[in-house]
């Protein structure tokens, strides 16, 4: 038997179509027995805000940057002072969150390994979290050809504070009804 279809049949055995394994929490690889790609990657990582106040969620983007598709992707997210993935996911269609590092739905990955050109999901920071925020994310296009780790823009989180004033404002000044319209907006 030829080494080569002997290797490629071992690294295919070990590939997942339905999400990444637990083994993939620390290197972000998915397992598929060939090295990730150098180049720059055909998909990207999009947070869809810049900024959100905390205990908000945050809409992400993954998607295809040129007319390649993805079949398969990993992402977890990171605060400027820790190696470990921080927050919660939550997904919809085309994928499911995942539990790295004792965590829990601390990364996100795919349900099923069809062609993808745009996935959306969310991310809630940690309760009480504040700081800057970035998401790393693996991109499967095939069982030989993935991105690893590929960075996003920062995501500012701002911590929500009340005016002391708020609990005596005037509803009539500008302050005050724009307060009020910010509150009620959150409900």
């Amino acid at each position: 038997m030829n080494y080569y279809l002997l290797f490629l049949l071992m690294a295919l055995a070990r590939a997942s179509p339905y999400g990444a394994l637990e083994a993939s929490c620390a290197s972000m690889t998915p397992g598929h027995g060939f090295n990730p790609q150098n180049g720059t990657s055909p998909f990207i990582v999009m947070p869809l805000t810049s900024e959100i106040i905390q205990n908000s969620l945050v809409p992400i983007g993954l998607s295809s940057i040129t007319s390649d598709y993805f079949k398969g992707f990993f992402i977890m997210a990171f605060s400027d002072n820790s190696s470990k993935p921080i927050g919660k996911f939550s997904i919809d269609v085309d994928g499911q969150s995942m539990s790295c590092f004792n965590g829990m739905d601390n990364a996100a990955t795919h349900l099923i390994n069809d062609d993808k050109s745009f996935v959306m999901l969310n991310w809630m920071p940690p309760y009480d979290f504040v700081g800057s925020v970035h998401f790393r994310t693996t991109f499967v296009k095939n069982v030989s050809h993935y991105w690893v780790s590929i960075k996003s823009d920062p995501v500012e989180v701002i911590q929500f504070f009340m005016p002391s004033s708020a609990a005596h404002f005037n509803p009539n000044s500008s302050l005050g009804l724009a307060l009020l319209i910010f509150i009620v907006g959150l409900f």
